[in-house]
C-alpha cells in the first residue's frame, strides 16, 4: 500500500472549488473579503509539494487548513471552510476526515468536535500545521475503492 501511495499522484483544490466547498457548507452568499489571501492558502501546498518535495497527503491538508484559517479570506467560517476544504482534499487523494462534514450524529459528533478543537488550537498557536497533519492523519481513513 505504501508504495502505491508513493507512486500516485497528488490531486490538489483550485481556488474555485473551495468557494463552491465555502458555499455549499458555510454560507451560500459568501464571497472572499481577500480573493488574493484564498488564492495564497490554495498555492501553499502545491509550493511545499513543489519545492519540498512533500508527499504526505495529510501534512499538505493541514497547510491548507492552517492557510485557509490564518489567511482570513472569508468575513465568517473560515475553520469551517478550512475543514470541508481539508476534507475534500483528502477525499480526492484517498482519504476522508468525516462521513458527512460538519453534520453532528453519534458517530461524528466526537470527531467533529476534536477536529473543531484541533482547528482552534492551530488558529491560537498552540498546535502547528505539522500536529494538526499528525492528527488529520490519526483520524481520517483510506476510502474504499
Amino acid at each position: 500500500m505504501a508504495s502505491a501511495a508513493a507512486t500516485k499522484t497528488l490531486r490538489f483544490l483550485t481556488v474555485a472549488q473551495i468557494q463552491r466547498l465555502h458555499a455549499a457548507w458555510v454560507n451560500p452568499n459568501a464571497q472572499p473579503t481577500q480573493p488574493i489571501m484564498l488564492d495564497s492558502a490554495v498555492q501553499s501546498p502545491m509550493n511545499i509539494e513543489y519545492y519540498t518535495n512533500q508527499q504526505n497527503v495529510f501534512q499538505l491538508a493541514a497547510n491548507l487548513s492552517e492557510k485557509i484559517m490564518k489567511n482570513h479570506a472569508y468575513q465568517d467560517g473560515n475553520k469551517r471552510t478550512a475543514l470541508v476544504a481539508a476534507d475534500m482534499f483528502l477525499k480526492i487523494n484517498g482519504y476522508k476526515l468525516q462521513k458527512v462534514p460538519l453534520q453532528a450524529n453519534d458517530t461524528n459528533d466526537r470527531v467533529n468536535q476534536s477536529i473543531a478543537d484541533a482547528h482552534v488550537a492551530v488558529c491560537t498557536s498552540a498546535w502547528t500545521a505539522e500536529q494538526l497533519g499528525q492528527f488529520y492523519q490519526s483520524v481520517a481513513s483510506e476510502i474504499e475503492e
